[in-house]
């Protein structure tokens, strides 16, 4: 009956909805008595329907009958009562009654046996996050109704209690599956701490509460990733006794294995407090503060190795000023996407301001507008290359190059300085900034040459997070490289000692595993000038790239790959095929997550191995991300399928300019100007020259 209501509701069927739960709770007063805590859960389920109807009257009276039950059940700590508080303060925050709500959130504070900050003695931090982070909304709220300054001290203490339960809960999970998922559904609460902090920045004139949102961002940003490239660095770590360290994968291994089991019985139907699901409840509980022991050990008797792997505290702005923005000419351009907002931080060395555009257009629309514009005309079938298509994409291009920098870089455009430091957001990261536009062409659209492009302004490179790139800058290899320079060409089928100017020009996409023509010229012209090694056609195998890779200071893969929506393990890289081996020749990230590399860079010469699936507060799970995990100090990568001919020229011109001396995004800067000085105007749109993105540590090549 129950799950029928529940049908009904999600048909919008309320009255309907009701019924069914009614009936449903007659039937389990009878079966299973008045106080039974399943009767509680229908008197609950039938409070939350009143409360679609408007009927907060009859919500509150089923809120109050399901809490009786609990209270005798449970006594009055317990997460089933902090649930039914939080319950009941919704109600009474859609009644209009803002004070009864906030009381009733305290209460659930008190029943969750959270006190004074401390989360150690917390029932349930997954309801103590909902709890602190509505206590902070609804008393937001009511500051903006009554402008009372105790108001918005309370909201923004509870804003910030709110994040310190994130991070405890998130240091409790032991499966990254599990902390992505918790990120993503808690992004808003750094939202709220940003909204907050800046609203009483302003009417105290404190700039260090501004100053603190930087850090409200930094925390929001790619810490699984920055968790497991922490993990993979301490993996080597030597002086640790054996012992010790098999202990602590063990508790891992259990912590995990029973979580599971859990969470296995509570999909079956069981609730958490059914007899078996308490008992391994108490059982993870058990592990979970063995293994916060054996934490605090090493945090004692092996410090180095605790700061390794379980620092996960972010860079400060100070940091970011004095020792991570190398050249004056140099800023930071952090942005964090909210639902409501977005927030533009621009750190340099003299001054951090932050600038708040409200999110009242469709972002996703046009991002995605950007990139039909961008690529949707040279990826089309060859049939389907129509001048109708060339024309409507072009239009798209101009008109959300545009209406992006407007947006997303205009309003400050007066604090950036020539080099910038870019940290997306969510989809920011699909987004080339180079190839934004400051304006309208200034005469012919199709002078692709006369665009004015970003590019002209600035000198970008992209990081993760500012506490990820100061990570990657600091990285010591695990054993330094024997050799220089190795650049692959799996489909490169022809002789690499006669290279130059064998193919003539053709519109050959690096897809569909075809030969790749000019990437045997591109690997040639790269080797010839950093003196490295060519790995052409059927040598290029997957074997060979994973027993050798960990050797090279750098590494050019011109190839195929492939972007995965799905989860990110499955995008790809293509070697050689070797015909009856049980290998299919495709390097996976998770297969990434394997390799030991010593790389200051590495180079993906494919397609789309900068895209991916999309995870909120994590960013997008790209093949570049697995090279990073891998031990890449910077990545060079790509945002959609290219072209084999003119990335061939690009990267030559990309070689040239490292060879110099300059720093990597220097020198894909003057790469991108040389090809459009040296192209034909066809070539000049920006599908061919801007996919390219550097990420990482970009001090020039050693």
């Amino acid at each position: 009956m129950d799950n029928l209501g529940s049908a009904f509701y999600q048909k919008g069927e309320n009255n309907t909805a009701i019924e069914f739960k009614e009936k449903s709770l007659i039937m389990r007063i009878k079966l299973l008595g008045p106080d039974h805590t399943d009767v509680a859960t229908s008197y609950m389920n039938l409070a939350n329907s009143y409360n679609l109807l408007h009927e907060y009257e009859k919500a509150i009276e089923y809120h109050n009958k399901s809490l009786n039950i609990c209270l005798k059940t449970f006594g009055s700590n317990h997460p089933r009562l902090a649930e039914l508080y939080n319950n009941l303060s919704i109600t009474y925050a859609l009644k209009g009654e803002s004070n009864e709500a906030v009381q009733y959130y305290k209460k659930s504070l008190m029943a969750l046996n959270y006190l004074n900050g401390d989360c150690s003695k917390v029932n349930s931090l997954k309801e103590l996050v909902v709890s602190l982070s509505s206590l902070a909304l609804t008393l937001r709220n009511q500051y903006n109704d009554f402008h009372d300054p105790k108001r918005m001290f309370e909201s923004l203490s509870y804003a910030l209690q709110a994040l310190a339960a994130l991070d405890y809960q998130q240091s409790t999970f032991t499966e990254a599956s599990t902390k992505s998922l918790w990120q993503n559904k808690n992004y808003p609460i750094y939202e709220q701490a940003i909204s907050v902090s800046l609203l009483k920045a302003d009417v105290d004139k404190n700039d260090t509460l501004r100053q603190n949102t930087f850090t409200y961002a930094e925390k929001s940003k790619a810490s699984l990733l920055q968790a497991q490239i922490k993990t993979s660095d301490a993996t080597n770590f030597s002086g640790i006794p054996d012992s010790l360290l098999q202990k602590e994968h063990t508790l891992r291994i259990n912590i995990t294995w029973r979580e599971k089991q859990r969470q296995g019985l509570l999909d079956q139907g069981l609730t958490e407090t059914d007899t078996n699901a308490l008992r391994i409840s108490s059982i993870i509980f058990d592990l979970k503060r063995d293994y916060e022991a054996l934490k605090k050990r090493f945090e004692t008797d092996y410090p180095a190795y605790y700061r390794l792997k379980y620092d996960l505290s972010t860079v400060s702005l100070r940091y970011v000023q004095d020792t991570l923005l190398q050249p004056q000419n140099q800023a930071l351009l952090e942005y964090f996407v909210g639902d409501s907002s977005i927030y533009l931080f621009v750190v340099r060395r003299d001054t951090m301001i932050v600038q708040e555009i409200k999110r009242d257009f469709p972002l996703e629309d046009w991002i995605e507008q950007l990139r039909q514009g961008l690529y949707g005309y040279y990826t089309a079938n060859q049939g389907k290359r129509t001048t109708a298509l060339y024309n409507s994409t072009q239009k798209q291009y101009l008109e959300y190059a545009q209406k992006l920098y407007q947006k997303l870089v205009a309003p400050v455009q007066p604090w950036l300085l020539e080099q910038v430091i870019v940290v997306p957001d969510g989809p920011l990261g699909y987004i080339p900034f180079d190839a934004l536009l400051t304006g309208p062409p200034p005469q012919d659209s199709n002078d692709f040459k006369s665009y004015p492009y970003l590019l002209n302004k600035h000198q970008f490179s992209y990081t993760y997070s500012a506490t990820l790139l100061k990570d990657m800058c600091d990285k010591k290899h695990h054993r330094t490289p024997t050799k220089k320079f190795a650049a692959f060409a799996p489909f490169y089928t022809g002789d690499t000692s006669l290279l130059a100017n064998m193919y003539a020009y053709d519109d050959l996409m690096r897809k569909d595993l075809q030969p790749l023509a000019y990437s045997g010229s591109e690997v040639a012209a790269a080797s010839k000038l950093m003196h490295g090694e060519i790995v052409a056609g059927t040598a290029a195998t997957e074997e060979r790239f994973t027993s050798t890779a960990g050797d090279y200071r750098i590494l050019h893969l011109a190839t195929h790959g492939r972007a995965d929506n799905r989860v990110g393990d499955y995008a790809f890289l293509a070697f050689t095929e070797i015909k009856d081996s049980i290998e299919n020749e495709l390097l996976y990230v998770k297969d990434l997550y394997n390799l030991e590399l010593n790389a200051d860079l590495v180079v993906l010469s494919a397609c789309e191995t900068g895209i991916g699936k999309l995870q909120r507060g994590e960013g997008i799970i790209s093949l570049a991300r697995a090279f990073a995990y891998a031990g890449a100090k910077s990545i060079v990568t790509t945002l959609w399928e290219v072209n084999d001919k003119s990335t061939s020229e690009l990267m030559r011109y990309f070689y040239r300019e490292l060879r110099k001396g300059k720093t990597k995004d220097e020198a894909l800067r003057s790469a991108r100007k040389a090809y459009l000085e040296k192209s034909k105007a066809r070539t000049c749109h920006p599908f061919f020259w801007a996919a390219f993105v550097p990420v990482g540590d970009m001090r020039a090549v050693r």
